[in-house]
């Protein structure tokens, strides 16, 4: 106990001892620790879901947790030897000058010690922590919400639930930045959100665009012009819906690809929704050979009619007639629609009801034409200019 008496730049050694032992402490036991926590904190979900989120909430919240945990014994650990860091000055402010001549300016000087540096710091990085941490358990609990609307076919909260998650995350984000200023760099908050009146607009008019998206969300929220899983067709893009996020809503198209459009573009421009209709037009012209008898023209609508109509896929009667005469064929015009909510791919559907029309074709016609061009040699025809002719 006397050697830990004893004195090292002004400390006795049982300080930097305890200093020591916290930080070995917060580093040996903050993964055990983070669990333990982690485990209480699921019991606020378990009585509805059971364990089938557990190994979700604890990849979500221990990393986190236990960064927070050590950042905390770090600071405390710190804290054991404050009086050696508040006697190394950074820099200081003010005068010593003023200081000896009047005691009255004694708070003129102000020395800006390591002690204060590491202060902030830490307080800096606890409330990072701190904030991650809360936006990871607020994602987790949308994900639940989220999981829980897509069981139950629930349209409108798939829909609204992860905007709700995004701006919940910038009020965090935003709310946790004046309290930085607040805390760590000493600003005062109040008078700076006053003073933000002209800036504010000049800051508005920089996020023009990505304020215009937001409320468009909105909009698309309130007036419902589709949802999640719906078929929309706009700027020339075609496919479904998949999220409708913050600034962007992402359509997955036929190819598979992912397309990321701007909400204000959704609410501005002309939008088709198949959904809506709960088909989708299948339009395409046929061509049938020259020569073929009227018995037999007819004969090859109702067959392309019947298997369209028989398809277990396609609803309503297809429209199907004998439309105009083409250059190098009798022009036949198809069109029927396509149940839009199938399991079925609609190019799948398509292609099927092609492969009838193609045997119907050949089976009762003859074939397709190819396009063909015939030299006939003749006199011209010239009642115009009377007695000219050759």
């Amino acid at each position: 106990m006397e050697l830990l008496a004893q004195t090292f730049l002004g400390l006795p050694l049982f300080a930097y001892l305890r200093f020591g032992i916290i930080i070995l402490f917060a580093w040996l036991l903050k993964g055990f620790l983070s669990k333990i926590i982690s485990r209480l904190a699921y019991r606020l979900f378990k009585k509805n879901d059971g364990d089938i989120y557990y190994d979700r909430f604890v990849d979500h919240i221990n990393k986190p947790f236990g960064n927070l945990i050590f950042a905390i014994f770090a600071y405390i650990s710190i804290n054991q030897i404050a009086p050696l860091l508040e006697r190394i000055w950074l820099f200081k402010r003010g005068s010593s000058n003023a200081l000896a001549a009047d005691t009255k300016n004694i708070i003129a000087v102000k020395a800006f010690t390591l002690m204060d540096l590491t202060d902030r710091i830490f307080f800096f990085i606890i409330i990072i922590t701190a904030t991650s941490l809360i936006v990871k358990i607020v994602r987790f609990l949308f994900r639940v919400l989220i999981d829980k609307a897509i069981k139950n076919g629930d349209k409108e909260r798939q829909q609204l639930l992860p905007l709700l998650r995004d701006v919940l995350r910038v009020v965090i984000w935003g709310f946790m930045f004046f309290v930085i200023l607040g805390v760590v760099f000493n600003v005062n908050v109040v008078t700076l959100i006053a003073g933000l009146g002209m800036g504010g607009i000049a800051v508005a008019f920089a996020l023009k665009d990505s304020l215009e998206n937001l409320l468009s969300s909105f909009m698309i929220m309130l007036d419902k012009p589709f949802i999640i899983g719906d078929l929309i067709k706009i700027d020339g893009v075609e496919g479904n819906v998949e999220k409708i996020g913050f600034r962007s809503t992402h359509i997955r198209t036929a190819e598979k690809t992912l397309v990321s459009l701007p909400n204000r573009n959704l609410i501005s421009n002309s939008l088709e929704n198949f959904s809506e209709r709960g088909a989708r037009r299948v339009k395409m012209v046929v061509g049938a050979t020259y020569g073929l008898s009227k018995q037999q023209l007819q004969t090859i609508l109702e067959q392309i009619a019947s298997h369209i109509r028989q398809h277990p896929e396609t609803v309503d009667n297809p429209n199907v007639f004998l439309d105009s005469f083409g250059d190098s064929a009798l022009n036949i015009n198809v069109s029927y629609f396509v149940k839009v909510h199938t399991e079925t791919p609609f190019d799948k559907i398509k292609e099927a009801i092609n492969f009838d029309i193609y045997e119907i074709m050949y089976q009762y016609g003859a074939g397709f034409p190819y396009p063909t061009q015939a030299t006939i040699e003749t006199t011209e025809i010239n009642n115009v200019t009377p007695g000219t002719n050759p």
